[in-house]
């Protein structure tokens, strides 16, 4: 039977050939002369859009400038990317949607052959992409592209768009599936770039802060280097006191790394009182905490809480729910009880999870045996 286990460990403009028509190198506007030693590019949400120099085109038409008071869509993508091949039939209807008005651009860093050979591949329902995809694609084998958007605003995964306003000025970032209203918006004229410029600056110091704390927790080893990286963790909490994901993260650094069981426990009581009507979320803290070896009385005694807890509000018929259950009284002890449990998880599995929930069972009954 699986278990969810806190741990410290992220979406119909113009036909054409499938072949690509490898054309000048045209920017979309004229490149700025670099210095000799450039300084680091960046780029955010209000700054001017990028010249890209689109060398091969096997979609659509390739603009040769970002003309006023027209919308285009930069996108990045590849053929080996699922959710870049998901977001396609989306970005297509977009496209057929908006007309003349936006102008949809995906840009892969693939090859020529790579490409036209993805195009030619048929989906699930035989109809080949070279079909599906109906707005400009193109492809930046030498990167510049990628480094002028996508490293200079620090996005590091695919899809991710750029939506590039009437005034060729960068309105929105994000994933593509999640572009409909700012785009809408964008064209429009009602887009609030403002607005957005402020959350999404947020939002990446908040990514940035993320990743530095996740490399802080990846290197803790001593108990002490732990609850230094836990005092960090607060530090955001204070800031930002629903993100659940980092209490949860919390929770595990003092249950299993910082030796610390009296404040994993008062950690654990607190997160688990503010989400008393999760079923999914007090299932995994019991597990949790229940197969950490040497867990205290008192630990053992809020997991079997939790776990009662959250077989109460699945009308006790989630049978990895009530395995959990039953290891927590197996833990306390109460062996007859955890094997009343157990067979009663086994009773509300389905045949492929009943071979484990039985294994598990047969341990508790061995025990019995031998007392």
């Amino acid at each position: 039977m699986k278990h969810l286990i806190i741990t410290t460990t992220l979406f119909a403009l113009c036909s054409g050939s499938t072949l690509a028509q490898t054309v000048p190198a045209t920017p979309l506007q004229p490149a700025a002369t670099k210095p000799t030693t450039p300084a680091v590019k960046t780029l955010t949400v209000g700054d001017k859009a990028p010249g890209i120099e689109l060398t091969n085109t096997y979609k659509g038409e390739t603009p040769t400038s970002f003309e006023s008071d027209h919308v285009y869509v930069v996108e990045f993508w590849a053929t080996w990317c699922p959710p870049c091949r998901a977001s396609m039939p989306h970005l297509t209807t977009l496209q057929a949607e908006y007309g003349d008005r936006a102008t949809i651009i995906g840009i892969s860093d693939e090859d020529v052959d790579t490409v036209d050979g993805f195009l030619k591949k048929s989906d699930d329902e035989g109809m080949t992409w070279d079909d599906k995809v109906q707005y400009t694609l193109t492809s930046d084998p030498d990167r510049s592209a990628h480094d002028d958007y996508m490293k200079a605003a620090g996005q590091n995964g695919i899809p991710t768009a750029f939506i590039v306003g009437k005034d060729a000025h960068i309105e929105w970032i994000g994933h593509p599936m999640t572009m409909d209203e700012p785009l809408e918006q964008v064209v429009n004229g009602t887009w609030d770039r403002g607005a957005f410029a402020t959350a999404f600056k947020k939002e990446q110091e908040q990514e940035i802060a993320m990743r530095a704390l996740m490399t802080d927790v990846r290197s803790a080893q001593t108990p002490a280097e732990v609850k230094a990286v836990v005092g960090k963790i607060d530090t955001v909490l204070a800031e930002d006191p629903s993100n659940l994901n980092l209490q949860m993260m919390k929770y595990d650094l003092l249950l299993n790394k910082a030796n610390d069981q009296e404040g994993a426990a008062d950690c654990g009581e607190a997160l688990a009182k503010a989400n008393w009507d999760s079923s999914g979320l007090l299932n995994a803290m019991s597990w949790n905490t229940i197969s950490t070896e040497g867990a205290s009385t008192r630990l053992v005694a809020l997991a079997t809480e939790w776990a009662n807890q959250a077989d109460a509000l699945t009308d006790h018929s989630d049978a990895s729910i009530i395995d959990t259950l039953a290891r927590c009284y197996f833990v306390q002890g109460d062996v007859q009880l955890a094997i009343k449990t157990q067979k009663r998880a086994i009773k509300a599995s389905d045949p492929e999870s009943a071979k484990s929930l039985k294994d598990t069972l047969a341990e508790y009954e061995a025990t019995l045996d031998k007392a």
